[in-house]
């Protein structure tokens, strides 16, 4: 077996061996800062994210490693997500439920984990990741699926979307119900005088209440929603209640009785929500929010509005508004705060780029691989950041320190696998490290002496051809930069980003989703397509505003693509 491939075993079991011993013991920082790095990977399954610095010195790469090599050993089938990509977790209790949201992603992806089948896909015209899963019906089940899928993709935030029964007269068939809060109505005491309830209740999260009410004030998206009577849909921010049977009895039924004098603030009834709100509750910090289609009224006649196809109206109006609020979150890295406002952006929060004398001077990937790399395989994206102005460089025996730390940080960002051979490829004047197969598979990191970061992969192959997607590329683009940032190289001040595709002859510009894998246009020319480092942006941008210096370098390679310099 191949020492690399050894090392790579030790490490994946290594640190998985070293989540389970120590279990919940808060590890001192490797930078030997006071900071603490929360050890509880084992438990969690933790999905690393680039929010901001790990420790006082900034080092990130030890809580990346760990989180990721834990989470990578733990996926048996399909894709792993993107570490550093913006995930949020939608389920569903049934198989209409999720088809309806299914319907809303881009490349679903199969991933399994410990026996549940989840996709996890782009939702449409947005860079964030959607993990769907079906619970099945009822709060327990709810509660597990809930649970798992917390602590295996660590999300942004976590939605439960599907249909529920209507309880009042004013909530109708196809109206969307926000569940600002939930009851659980089956918890009380049976004395002889009669049944006494003792009702626990769940708040959804403020934030996504004020996002999805922001949704519905100003959002045009309503027109694209359905109702059986041919109105637009209303959406009611009101509580619901859940329980474990389907409610349909008429109004004057004991339960529906019971229902209305003890829970009468609320307007819809279903079964999944108080297993899903009590089990996102106990995840600390994640936010939660119930989102559901009225199918029905609840009330004896479920059986003729289900032939009608309510049950399918009402699912597809609850997954629209869910995906509109998804759409709508605040993004990871734009600060709520005031300091947003002002920091490293113009007068309307616009990325400031500081133009240069001349374009400063990159090394492209085909100057820092041998030559028999570039001439086959893949056609490749390829990232780099060029200091400026070059202040500080890397001394020979950081030089050679760096080697095994770009492997780790690559295998951390899921550019390599854990099992994946590694090639390093050093010189007086650069480090590499690559990998690379005959099944198309090529990636890898380096820095240079001069400071140079830079980061390159393969373009997506549905068929034929490589394709240059707009937000595909973009969300690359924003993990590879988040990987250039974390690399523990000198400082600087300011970067000048380049971005480039190499061997475009096979390479088309447009959407993965349309294309056909059959068939490939050739380009007249296997020219490298390039976006020059000809401006700056602070390091701080690159920090803290990757996803928007992503977009201005996908827009600029788009450019480049379709009016290439001659």
């Amino acid at each position: 077996m191949p020492s690399d491939l050894l090392r790579s075993v030790w490490v994946g079991f290594g640190w998985l061996g070293r989540c389970f011993v120590f279990g919940a013991v808060r590890e001192r920082c490797v930078c030997g800062c006071p900071s603490r790095v929360d050890g509880r990977a084992s438990a969690r399954l933790l999905t690393p994210r680039v929010t901001g610095s790990f420790c006082q010195s900034g080092v990130a790469l030890f809580r990346l490693r760990y989180e990721r090599e834990t989470c990578a050993m733990a996926v048996t089938k399909g894709a792993v997500v993107d570490s550093f990509a913006k995930k949020v977790v939608v389920l569903t209790a049934l198989p209409l439920e999720y088809r309806a949201m299914r319907r809303l992603l881009e490349e679903p992806r199969r991933v399994d984990h410990a026996g549940t089948i989840f996709e996890c896909g782009r939702l449409a015209g947005t860079s964030t990741t959607v993990c769907l899963a079906v619970t099945g019906a009822g709060n327990d089940s709810a509660a597990v699926i809930t649970e798992r899928a917390i602590n295996f993709f660590q999300p942004e935030a976590v939605f439960f979307t599907g249909i529920a029964g209507s309880l009042k007269a004013d909530v109708s068939p196809g109206d969307v119900v926000v569940a600002i809060e939930v009851y659980s109505y089956h918890g009380g005491k049976q004395d002889p005088d009669g049944f006494k309830a003792r009702p626990r209740g769940w708040e959804a999260s403020y934030s996504l209440q004020q996002v999805a009410m922001y949704v519905d004030n100003v959002g045009a998206w309503a027109a694209n929603l359905t109702q059986d009577s041919g109105e637009s849909a209303e959406v009611h921010f009101k509580p619901i209640v859940t329980g474990d049977v389907v409610v349909n009895a008429p109004a004057g039924s004991p339960l529906r009785v019971f229902l209305d004098e003890h829970y009468n603030g609320a307007v819809a009834v279903e079964m999944e929500a108080a297993g899903f709100a009590n089990a996102a509750h106990k995840a600390e910090g994640v936010p939660h929010l119930m989102i559901r289609g009225i199918s029905d009224l609840a009330d004896g006649t479920k059986q003729s509005t289900d032939r009608v196809g309510l049950q399918g109206i009402a699912a597809q109006n609850a997954a629209s508004f869910t995906a509109e609020v998804i759409a709508h979150l605040t993004p990871a890295d734009a600060p709520s705060g005031p300091e947003s406002v002002v920091t490293e952006g113009g007068p309307n929060g616009e990325l400031i780029w500081q133009p240069l004398d001349q374009p400063a001077d990159v090394s492209w990937y085909r100057d820092l691989v041998p030559s028999s790399a570039y001439t086959s395989g893949p056609s490749l994206l390829e990232i780099h950041l060029v200091p400026v102005p070059v202040t500080n460089r890397v001394p020979a025996v950081r030089m050679q320190q760096l080697a095994a730390e770009l492997v780790d940080l690559g295998r951390s960002g899921g550019l390599f696998t854990n099992l994946e051979h590694v090639e390093v490829q050093d010189s007086a004047e650069m480090i590499a490290v690559t990998v690379a197969d005959r099944r198309g598979r090529s990636a890898g990191l380096a820095i240079t002496r001069s400071g140079q970061r830079s980061a390159w992969e393969a373009l997506p192959n549905p068929g034929l051809t490589y394709v240059l997607d707009e937000d595909h590329a973009r969300e690359r683009i924003t993990v590879l930069l988040a990987l250039l940032e974390a690399i523990d190289g000198p400082a600087s001040p300011s970067y000048a980003p380049a971005a480039g595709i190499e061997k475009t002859m096979l390479v088309t510009v447009e959407r993965l989703s349309e294309v056909n894998p059959n068939s490939a246009g050739l380009r007249v020319s296997d020219t490298p397509i390039r976006a020059e480092p000809e401006e700056a942006v602070t390091a701080a941008v690159v920090a803290g505003r990757g996803s928007e210096l992503a977009r201005e370098l996908t827009a600029r390679l788009i450019y480049s693509f379709r009016s290439p310099r001659r």
